[in-house]
């Protein structure tokens, strides 16, 4: 069955987005495309600057041309990242790779008919600051910590920032005067690390967001994995104890409740432990307080008792944590690594990746560029 030119220019691109830097031939064989295929595309793509090409010396020293390397042209295209929750709202800037060229926290707006006109200030100062031309921007993607309609660009219903069918890719594309769309943060991320960083080598993985709540999101068959209306991933909403503390959802026990960074802080508050933050708490752990033990242990095997179901509904090659509340490596990733292992099948134990990396202050708005950088690509 002869591939289209579009279907062929997207499994290039898939590749390449993978993959460092490959030569025809080895992208014929990663993307599944004739080597005739593969030299029509390549072309179209480097006349329009998109590709780059290095001239590899070949291995010892057979006769014959060098090989040829292609890869992205990394400077081709820049994305805006806009990341909003209720605790602060960042802007990124990235270039095709990933790499953050700059970086603005918006602070100067107080409800939401502000906030376009305050986004587009940041941006300003972040192009200035970066040295970025405005021309080289395609894009601005947005992630919203709540329930995204990602096709329509709406979020539907978040509880930190009270909104309801809030039009926010509409707002931000008119104040910026780009294309903008939008997703969930968790959506966000897991885009962010199949485009940009560890789950590039995997088809299949799930990410969970160690945040101010608990998040997830789902590749299946290299493919992000949405669900029947947009929602999949609410793991933070899945009761673990019936009898648990209430949730903002209105129910009792969810995840969330136990073992999201807001609710800890909270529940160490209760307890009488002074902390700023996860950190203070693993220390006191550290040193023996008992409060501060149990808290991490009772939360990460509530969190660890999710994951493993998550597993076994799943069966991800690799389930990839992004802490951005601080924890490192304490009490808190060996209790839930302990019930992660505790709670799935010896199969699984052998063929699932976990794997923990520390957030950084621009993780979710770099998650958000590759919103913009997945739409842009998959357009051309």
């Amino acid at each position: 069955m002869k591939v289209s030119f579009r279907s062929a220019k997207t499994a290039v691109i898939a590749a390449l987005l993978e993959n460092d830097q490959l030569s025809r031939l080895e992208l014929s064989d990663r993307a599944g495309v004739s080597p005739a295929a593969i030299t029509e595309v390549t072309q179209h793509l480097l006349q329009q600057g998109l590709l780059l090409e290095t001239p590899a010396m070949n291995a010892g020293k057979r006769r014959g041309r060098p090989t040829v390397q292609l890869s992205l042209q990394a400077s081709h295209s820049c994305f805006v990242g806009v990341s909003i929750n209720e605790e602060k709202i960042q802007l990124a800037i990235t270039d095709l790779r990933g790499e953050v060229l700059g970086h603005e926290e918006v602070t100067e707006h107080n409800d939401l008919d502000g906030l376009p006109a305050a986004i587009q200030a940041s941006f300003t100062r972040m192009l200035r600051k970066s040295g970025v031309a405005r021309s080289r921007v395609r894009g601005v993607g947005i992630s919203v910590a709540g329930i995204v309609d990602a096709e329509a660009g709406i979020c539907r219903y978040s509880a930190g920032l009270d909104w309801r069918d809030v039009p926010i890719a509409e707002k931000i594309a008119a104040a910026l005067k780009l294309p903008a769309w939008a997703d969930n943060d968790a959506n966000a991320i897991a885009m962010g690390e199949k485009i940009f960083g560890r789950g590039r080598e995997y088809d299949n993985f799930s990410i969970v967001m160690l945040g101010r709540t608990i998040g997830s999101a789902h590749y299946m068959n290299g493919m992000l994995y949405r669900g029947h209306d947009g929602s999949a991933g609410e793991i933070g909403h899945i009761t673990v104890d019936p009898k648990g503390p209430p949730c903002r959802c209105g129910r009792n026990g969810c995840l969330d409740t136990l073992a999201g960074g807001y609710a800890l802080r909270q529940a160490a508050k209760k307890a009488g432990l002074s902390i700023q933050n996860m950190r203070d708490l693993e220390d006191l752990a550290m040193r023996g307080n008992a409060k501060a033990i149990k808290l991490l242990r009772d939360a990460g095997a509530a969190l660890g008792s999710a994951i493993a179901t998550l597993v076994h509904l799943n069966d991800p090659a690799a389930v990839l944590f992004t802490d951005l509340e601080g924890f490192e490596n304490g009490l808190f990733r060996t209790a839930t690594r302990q019930a992660i292992e505790n709670g799935i099948l010896p199969r699984f134990l052998a063929s699932t990746q976990i794997i923990f990396g520390d957030g950084e202050p621009v993780s979710l708005p770099r998650s958000a560029a590759s919103i913009a950088a997945f739409n842009y690509l998959i357009a051309l």
